[in-house]
């Protein structure tokens, strides 16, 4: 059992998706930042709906129950394109915020502009940018794996400077 710092915030960020969500556990103590795990949950090609939706779940369950976040970062989606790709996201999105909340873990909402912005300085910044940007910050030479995960990983680190934000305080 992996045993909690007292003085320290323990964090999910989560990149949905409506085949692969991308997550992240990162823990700051002090003002170290370390990344526990990360990773993608993934439901194979061809799952219809909604075993996909069943699969996602169980998956994000399980990292939850071993990790113990107190706190959740879910990318904020919006899209203007392609109708059915967005209704099959927000599906999955749903069931990963109703799994958190089952849970009593605090959910945050960044957008991609504020998860672009507090990992590189910029609402505009490219995946490449945020990578190099997440090397820097948080200590580490190479990061494998998706994209998702990536994103993932982006947004727990935004997710801990709003979760110390007063304001955030205040609003809870």
């Amino acid at each position: 059992m992996l045993k909690k710092n007292v003085h320290s915030l323990r964090i999910i960020g989560i990149d949905p998706g409506s085949h692969r969500a991308g997550y992240a556990v990162l823990e700051k103590a002090s003002s170290k930042i370390q990344i526990l795990t990360y990773g993608t949950v993934e439901v194979p090609s061809g799952t219809p709906s909604p075993e996909n939706l069943l699969i996602l779940r169980k998956g994000l369950t399980e990292i939850l129950e071993t990790f113990k976040p107190s706190v959740a970062s879910v990318e904020e989606m919006f899209f203007a394109k392609n109708k059915k790709t967005a209704s099959r996201v927000f599906e999955s999105r749903g069931v990963l915020l109703i799994t958190l909340a089952e849970m009593n873990i605090q959910i945050l909402e960044p957008t991609v502009s504020q998860i672009k912005k507090g990992t590189t300085g910029s609402g505009t910044a490219d995946k490449k940018q945020i990578r190099q940007a997440l090397k820097l910050l948080l200590g580490v030479d190479l990061l494998a794996g998706h994209d998702d995960s990536w994103d993932a990983v982006a947004a727990a680190y935004v997710g801990l400077s709003m979760s110390s934000s007063p304001l955030l305080r205040i609003r809870n």
